[in-house]
Parts: C-alpha cells; structure tokens; sequence
C-alpha cells in the first residue's frame, strides 16, 4: 500500500470499529475474580529497620548499628510474641500494625535469594549452590522476580499464569507499571504496560470517544494487515498497544473511584491507578491479574535517615509506601474486592547491620517482606528462627573481615512467592513447574495463606 493509499483510507475509515470497543461496560463481574499486586521495593530496603525486636534483642540491635537505630519508644509494637521475640514496626510503617492487628497483614522474617536451602557453614565454606552475582542490584532484582538465566528470560508471575487456562488469562492477565517487569515476563501470556500519569488520549486522538476521528483512523491502523514481515509485525505491536491503551483509559473512566487517601507520590500514583483498574477489570470479565509496582530510591548508602525532601532518607520513602498500601486496602475492601486482592511487598536484598561510612548501610541478603489481604493468615511473623543481630554472631554470613551482618535467607523467594501462586489457582505442581528451583525445597510454600 502505497502513503496516497494509506491516507485516502485513513480518512474514509468508518468509527464502527472503535465504537464498537466502547460499549458500555457490562456488569459481568467474574465470580472467579483474583488480583495480586507485587509492590516492588528497588534497590534493597533496610529490613533490619523496619523490623525490630523490642524485647531484649533490642540492645544487640541498638549496639551493632548506632549511627542508624531507631529509638526503642519509636517503634510501633505488634501484638504477641513471634519465633521467639517480641517486635515493633518502624516507624514509617506503622499504619500497617492495625492491619497487623486485625490478622490481615503478615510479616515474613529473613527472606530473599536462594537456589536451595542453605546455611552460614555451607556459605562459609564456599560448598553452598548460589544465585549468580549476589548483592548486585540488578541481577538479584531479577531473580527474586523468576528469572532462569539468559535461556529463558521469562519471571515467576508470566510462567505462573501461562499454566493457567486460556480463559482465565484472556483479559490483561500481566499489568506492569514499571519498565523492570521480570516478574510479568511469560512465554504466552500476554503482558501490558501501563502508565499512571498517562491519560486517555494517543496525541490529539481521544481513545474513549467513538466519534473521535483521529481514534478511528488509529484503530483502522491498528488492523493493517501485509505479506511483509517488517509491516506485520509494526501492525502487530499498534495494534496491541493501541487495545491495551484503550483497555486502560476504559479503566479510568469505568472503574469505581478508589476511596483511599493516596500520597500525591509515584507509588501512591500507580497503586491509585491499580486499584481503579482492577475494579474496572473484574466488571469487564477480568479472571486473573497480576500487577507490577515498582518504588525506587532504597540503595541508601548514605543519609539512611535523612528527612530532606530533595534527598528523602528510608524513614520517609516508607511513609509514602505504607500510607500508599492502606489507601489501596481501604479502597478493595470499599468496592467489595477484599476477599479477591493479594498484595506483597518484596526487594532484591536487605542491608547491612553495621553502618556504612555515609551514615547509611551496604548490601546484605536475607530481609523482611509483607503481606496482605483478607485472604492472608495474619497477625504473624513468618519463620522459624530470627537473626540474631551481631556482627560476627553465629547468623553472620559475612565472608571477609570485618564481619557486616548479613543473613543468609531462611526461605526463598520462590517459596514466598508460591503461596500466592496456590492463591491464585495453580495447583502444587504447576507452581513447582513455574519455579524450578522449589523441587529443591521439601516446604514448597511459607503457608501464610
């Protein structure tokens, strides 16, 4: 088709096509409705203060990083006691402990990186089978996300629901609102990028509007059709973004407004944009859904503590974390999806128990992730056994001297990540399949569902 062609058809091309698309939003409201939003933590929050012991353990903790404690009347303790301690939310956090309390959030102690159960001995000794390049950000973010190594690039969540039927993944099963999705790469399963500060509109052409003629002619594009490979593929990828940005300005537009109180933040943006569109997605139909948020900012070698707004410290990016989840949790359970949304927030590593030079702290290993939802048994601290917080101690799986404080995960991510899989419908093989590396675990999952 020659560009005289091309434009004489754009002009006639009738908006049947995209009016169509447009109809008002059936309530079909799939009774099989299920949604896990991945919250991802980039860079490797400082688990060791987020989650402190507040019994006697308090003193190794306030001993062994003084730069970076947190004063004990500070922390916001959760109730009962838990592997053998008693502990406190930092502060940052402490909207989460309502949720804690109402045994809708839970905590799971020393998680991260594993390829098989392991321990300090077998560290220490170099006879331990590692993940490739610990403590290096990029290749730990996209481990803890599946991936498998450069054979096959695909993540836990797109293998995940590749094993589910087709039906079940029809209607944008993988939604990242980030450009480090791992975790939604799929070998089927189709993947949707979104954005929270888009709009409705591609240019000057309006997508939610049927008689708009620059979104007729977009969409009579979009289905091109040519015996040339280079030409396919362009009308291939137009047409799949095209839909997917129509899908989701249909969901701003349609979906209930969340009722939370979202931080005028990215990560209160995105998880505002999420919990919109999923309300949206299960009126459409929507069976399964797995969403990707990613927050940055956590590599916090220096000012840990810092409260400059130009320079925000791990104290204040976890406010606008927590208060961006309790948002999202109070607008679920206000559309009546509370039974249906799982949320975890995870990080490629912890930090360091000894401060770094710049009153921060350097990369570690194992670290503490959340859970939450109605579907969670909460009110607990996941674990068997809880680090004890000395350098050098018996925990301490730092190679060289001096010793940092670094713990050697007590359950892998992959572990974490398959109670949400068996959640979300796939049975104890199918998860195994989708995370090769839980044949190497007798527990296959940390049972917080």
């Amino acid at each position: 088709m020659d560009r005289r062609e091309f434009l004489l058809k754009t002009g006639a091309v009738s908006v049947a096509g995209v009016g169509s698309s447009l109809l008002s939003v059936k309530d079909v409201q799939a009774a099989d409705f299920k949604a896990l939003v991945v919250v991802f933590l980039s860079g490797g929050f400082d688990g060791n203060n987020v989650l402190v012991p507040v019994d006697a353990a308090y003193g190794d903790y306030a001993s062994a990083r003084p730069s970076l404690a947190l004063p004990k009347d500070s922390l916001v303790r959760l109730q009962g006691t838990h592997i053998g301690h008693q502990f406190g939310l930092s502060p940052a956090m402490s909207p989460l402990a309502a949720l804690f309390a109402q045994q809708r959030m839970a905590v799971v102690a020393n998680v991260g990186a594993l390829v098989q159960p392991t321990t300090v001995a077998q560290v220490k000794d170099r006879t331990a089978k590692l993940p490739p390049f610990l403590g290096s950000h990029a290749e730990q973010e996209q481990w803890t996300q599946g991936w498998m190594g450069d054979e096959n690039r695909s993540g836990w969540g797109g293998r995940a629901l590749d094993q589910l039927p087709a039906e079940m993944r029809s209607r944008q099963p993988l939604i990242a609102l980030t450009r480090d999705y791992t975790a939604l790469l799929a070998n089927t399963s189709p993947l949707s990028l979104g954005n929270s500060n888009g709009g409705a509109n591609w240019g000057r052409a309006s997508l939610t509007s049927a008689t708009d003629a620059l979104t007729s002619r977009v969409e009579w594009a979009s289905r091109m059709q040519s015996g040339n490979a280079h030409e396919a593929e362009f009308a291939r990828s137009l047409r799949s973004s095209y839909l997917d940005s129509l899908e989701f300005a249909k969901g701003q537009q349609f979906g209930s407004a969340p009722s939370g109180n979202f931080p005028d933040k990215q990560i209160g943006r995105d998880l505002r944009f999420a919990a919109r569109h999923m309300a949206y997605s299960k009126q459409a139909g929507a069976r399964r859904q797995i969403y990707l948020v990613q927050d940055g900012g956590y590599d916090t070698h220096t000012g840990q503590l810092s409260t400059d707004s130009s320079n925000p410290g791990l104290e204040t990016r976890l406010s606008d974390v927590a208060s961006s989840l309790i948002a999202l949790d109070n607008s679920i359970k206000s559309a009546g999806m509370g039974a249906e949304v799982l949320t975890v927030v995870m990080s490629e590593f912890s930090r360091t128990l000894d401060p770094a030079a710049g009153a921060g702290s350097d990369h570690a290993w194992g670290n503490h992730w959340f859970v939450l939802g109605d579907a969670v048994k909460g009110g607990t601290v996941y674990g068997n056994t809880f680090p004890a917080l000395k350098t050098g101690g018996v925990d301490d799986a730092s190679l060289y001297d001096p010793k940092r404080g670094q713990w050697v995960p007590q359950f892998s991510s992959d572990q974490f990540v398959a109670d949400a899989a068996l959640w979300l419908g796939l049975s104890t093989e199918q998860t195994v399949a989708a995370m090769p590396n839980l044949a190497n675990f007798a527990a296959k999952t940390i049972g917080y569902i």
